[in-house]
């Protein structure tokens, strides 16, 4: 395997294949139709789904709308993605020799190209990345600085004869399984029509103290789960069921959370209380803004520097019925509390 990648210097190389984002033979059909029928860019950007730029640039590089040739303009882009192509090092001899004279004196790659920015401020053909030295080394350390230095490579500091990326790997740890995206939520839920679809979160304070915060959709009821053994997932698991178990089952329909991996025992959850959860996209949580707008809210009681863990599950409850039972602009200046248990209120004796 390492002689295999001692080919490239351990830099994958690009591939030859047509992305789906360029325009095809048929896009240039399009538009050479598009111009002859005497559509303007924009019209033609219209029909083939794309930016009116896209179009126009594609025009003007080939001639202009009097000799645009989707033919000649499909073999002209053909010939331009050609990988990979010559290097610089290779057709430049002057840059070539200025390189290797300043690796043969142990400089860098980035030494010698901000280097060569500072000598030749008007010279484009004399500049080069240091990433562009880089991969002169690896890929191509048996052509053209092959020419001038014995073993390029020997003279970085690393000594490396591959090119090993600075790029994280990428892990399957702590990833969870099997989600399902908020995208396949029903769309009944997005109309608010329905008590018992909630959003939740977690609310943090000092590291490690947690609240777990519940609010449903339609009516912004708030509920608030202890968490005072910690956010591992299990925890998270048993204190939602606990919580949950306390609704009848036509208020608990569904749950939308972040994709925190506090929740990583989602379909033990599901499993259990016959709950499905969904999941919102990365970095989106204004996919559950309802939930985001009430945790603010919340920060008057929980700080962010605080130890969540000092509140006991009354003292949650105390701060969860002091939102629920506020007037809202949102439900017409009701309550929350009302709007998520009408019954309560007519068989209250103190009302």
């Amino acid at each position: 395997m390492r002689s295999f990648l001692l080919q490239s210097g351990g830099i994958r190389l690009p591939a030859s294949k047509r992305s789906d984002r360029h325009l095809s033979m048929a896009d240039r059909e399009e538009i050479s139709r598009g111009i002859a029928a005497g559509h303007s860019a924009a019209v033609i950007a219209e029909s083939l789904g794309r930016a009116a730029s896209t179009v126009s640039r594609e025009i003007r590089r080939n001639g202009g709308r009097e000799n645009y040739r989707a033919v000649s303009a499909d073999q002209r882009a053909v010939l331009l993605a050609k990988r990979p192509k010559p290097q610089r090092l290779d057709v430049n001899h002057m840059l070539l020799i200025v390189v290797a004279f300043k690796l043969g004196q142990d400089w860098s790659p980035e030494q010698i190209s901000q280097w060569l920015r500072r000598t030749y401020p008007e010279d484009a053909s004399m500049r080069l990345s240091h990433e562009a030295i880089y991969r002169s080394i690896y890929i191509a350390e048996r052509k053209a600085l092959a020419r001038c230095l014995v073993r390029p490579s020997h003279h970085l500091r690393s000594g490396r004869t591959m090119r090993i990326p600075r790029a994280p790997r990428v892990s399957n740890r702590g990833r969870l399984k099997n989600m399902v995206s908020i995208h396949r939520r029903p769309s009944h839920i997005e109309e608010r029509t329905e008590v018992g679809h909630w959003e939740g979160d977690l609310v943090m304070g000092a590291r490690p103290s947690a609240i777990a915060t519940l609010v449903d959709r339609k009516t912004r009821y708030v509920r608030l789960v202890q968490l005072p053994n910690g956010i591992k997932a299990d925890v998270v698991r048993a204190a939602l069921t606990s919580s949950f178990r306390g609704l009848p089952a036509e208020q608990r329909l569904s749950l939308t959370w972040d994709r925190g991996r506090e929740l990583a025992e989602h379909q033990e959850l599901t499993a259990e209380l016959g709950l499905p959860v969904y999941f919102c996209d990365k970095r989106s949580p204004w996919q559950r803004g309802t939930n985001e707008n009430t945790n603010r809210l919340l920060r008057q009681y929980l700080p962010k520097n605080g130890d969540l863990r000092q509140f006991s599950q009354q003292d949650l409850n105390e701060i969860a019925d002091r939102i629920n039972t506020r007037p809202r602009k949102v439900l017409d200046w009701g309550t929350s509390s009302d709007a998520f248990n009408p019954s309560a209120r007519a068989t209250d004796p103190a009302l």
